[in-house]
């Protein structure tokens, strides 16, 4: 009969997997934004990602208006999240599940294999945390 000495043993035979660790997301897209500048260069990586995705049509709404200026209450909790003022991009290319990939992805790119996509750093539709709160 083996002992419990021995099932120790043998569970330190097979190979150990460990997680990488990584800083916490709002810490990475702190680093990504600290490789923009804070101006035009968001418009720049919106327009960008329009042409990446092939779209034959862009519209930008810039409303300067301030809105909401409370949080919202029970019946309208999301209401905190839409305040002004606001910018509003629009193209005519259908957004892709490599896209919804694309999107969550830190410092990688679904466009990364592809050279004549210039999106192909993981890095341009996350310069719009610059303008969100």
């Amino acid at each position: 009969m083996a002992s419990s000495e021995d099932s120790d043993d043998s569970a330190e035979d097979g190979p150990e997997y460990n997680a990488i660790i990584q800083p916490p997301l709002i810490k990475q897209l702190k680093k990504i934004l600290d490789e923009y500048p804070d101006d035009g260069q968001i418009l720049k990586e919106i327009i960008q990602n329009a042409e990446d995705a092939e779209a034959s049509q862009m519209k930008i709404l810039f409303d300067e208006r301030i809105v909401n200026t409370e949080d919202g209450t029970k019946e309208k909790k999301f209401k905190k999240y839409f305040k002004g003022p606001a910018l509003c991009v629009y193209n005519n290319a259908k957004f892709t599940k490599d896209d919804w990939k694309g999107i969550q992805m830190i410092n990688s790119s679904v466009k990364e294999f592809d050279p004549v996509k210039i999106g192909r750093f993981g890095l341009g539709f996350k310069s719009v945390f610059h303008i969100t709160g």
